[in-house]
């Protein structure tokens, strides 16, 4: 039973890293984008670098912070999958009192 809890989690926190990448892969492309297209703005051209460079910062600031929530999510499936095994002794014992 605990290798099926820690199986559960391995596929959990498979899930939840390909949505992180894919996340991670937007926020990266949409920056890039948005830098890249800024002289679209029709502006002053500082108001145009300004623009470009915010896009840049931002998209850094989101990759970063994608990368920060995955390590702490995958941490606490980590710990709920610790807590599962440590929980099933007891579990299993007190379905078999009651039967």
């Amino acid at each position: 039973m605990r290798n099926l809890v820690w199986i559960a989690t391995a596929g959990v926190i498979a899930l939840w890293s390909g949505l992180a990448w894919l996340l991670h892969a937007a926020i990266g492309l949409g920056g890039s984008l948005a830098a890249t297209n800024a002289d679209l703005i029709p502006a002053n051209p500082e108001l145009v670098e300004w623009a470009s460079w915010f896009a840049l910062f931002g998209t850094g600031v989101g990759e970063w912070l994608v990368i920060a929530i995955w390590a702490l999510v995958s941490a606490v499936l980590l710990a709920l999958g610790f807590v599962a095994t440590r929980l099933l002794p007891r579990l299993s014992r007190s379905i078999a009192a009651q039967s």
